[in-house]
């Protein structure tokens, strides 16, 4: 919670770019600093710095491993961070900053295995497409992919929300009035693709 650093060595047109792609100024950013609430204890290391000189200024890259405790529940996230300094009188000021979340898979939530076999089937963007989403049970998990060689695991987050391991997608499967899965959608980078369910394609 303490600012005065952050005055110190902030640029006065210092422009720092959030994990969410929120753009504030150094006078929104520092305003918005406070400490951690009730319940909340965080620590934060600086992993993999590394520094590059171009034409009077540094361009700072590094991992911030993040560990959180809310009210006793684990929370770890890593960031990428850049860091824009220039030479300001007899010191160093930050210009510009930008951090992005590291992805990472999510922890599975545990649902029924019998239900998984409604899931398991083909689907496709439009009937003319070539391209399959193909979703299949492996050793009693639900795996999803072009084909069953490059398919990686569901991990499941409900029965019929489940979460890509190795990217950023998360895979909503849809039921009819009926209860029948008709559909499956994928959400990337908060878009949507719908893939509706096809018969099998031949071996």
């Amino acid at each position: 919670g303490d600012k005065a650093p952050w005055r110190r060595y902030l640029t006065e047109d210092c422009i720092y770019t959030t994990e969410d792609g929120d753009m504030q100024t150094k006078a929104q950013l520092v305003d918005s600093l406070s400490p951690l609430p009730h319940g909340f204890v965080g620590h934060i290391t600086v992993r993999e710095l590394k520094l590059q000189h171009v034409d009077g200024v540094v361009v700072a890259r590094y991992l911030l491993d993040e560990t959180e405790d809310v009210f006793d529940q684990h929370l770890h996230t890593k960031y990428r961070v850049t860091d824009t300094w220039r030479h300001a009188g007899d010191g160093w000021q930050m210009a510009a900053s930008q951090a992005v979340v590291v992805p990472r898979d999510l922890d599975p939530v545990p649902v029924d295995p019998q239900a998984l076999a409604a899931l398991v089937g083909d689907y496709a963007l439009s009937p003319d497409s070539p391209r399959r989403y193909r979703v299949f049970l492996r050793d009693g998990a639900l795996f999803g992919g072009r084909d069953e060689k490059s398919a990686t695991r569901l991990i499941p987050l409900s029965p019929r929300v489940y979460f890509q391991s190795g990217s950023i997608h998360t895979m909503i499967f849809v039921a009819d009035a009926h209860g029948t899965v008709t559909e499956v959608r994928e959400i990337h980078k908060y878009n949507e693709l719908a893939y509706k369910r096809v018969p099998a394609a031949s071996p």
